[in-house]
């Protein structure tokens, strides 16, 4: 499926967020997740940021619910995982990184602005201003 304007990326921070009720601004943001889920938006993420969320997942509630949550996402056809290759990373680096030493800015945060970059995608799940970067609208806003 090929993301555009009604899609949506997820970004770390804002989907754990949603899952999370021990995470600030859980509320808002579960409320902006189920949102999408409910109204079937694509939803785009990168196998770094997925690779994030189990981590975190997996730390904070047993390795159990890590597999869990891969599970329900591997399941979910709204869900969709890029996987983040060499010239998809090096572009990343160069277009984000580099022109924004200033910010510290992670090797997944650049490669899901590329992504979010080349698939034209405007609104992102994310609490961390710096998707602002790119230009992003943040949800749950």
């Amino acid at each position: 499926m090929i993301a555009g304007r009604d899609a949506v990326l997820l970004d770390t921070s804002g989907w754990l967020a949603a899952v999370d009720p021990r995470q600030q601004h859980h509320d808002k943001a579960r409320e902006a997740y189920r949102s999408l889920l409910g109204d079937r938006v694509h939803l785009l993420t990168t196998n770094l940021l997925v690779a994030e969320m189990h981590m975190l997942i997996s730390k904070a509630r047993g390795p159990e619910a890590g597999l869990a949550f891969l599970d329900a996402l591997y399941a979910d056809p709204t869900h969709e995982i890029v996987h983040v290759d060499r010239d998809l990373e090096l572009d990343a680096v160069d277009r984000w990184m580099r022109k924004h030493p200033e910010t510290r800015l992670s090797v997944a945060d650049v490669t899901a602005f590329e992504l979010a970059h080349r698939r034209k995608v405007k609104r992102v799940l994310a609490l961390d201003a710096h998707f602002r970067i790119p230009r992003l609208t943040l949800l749950p806003g």
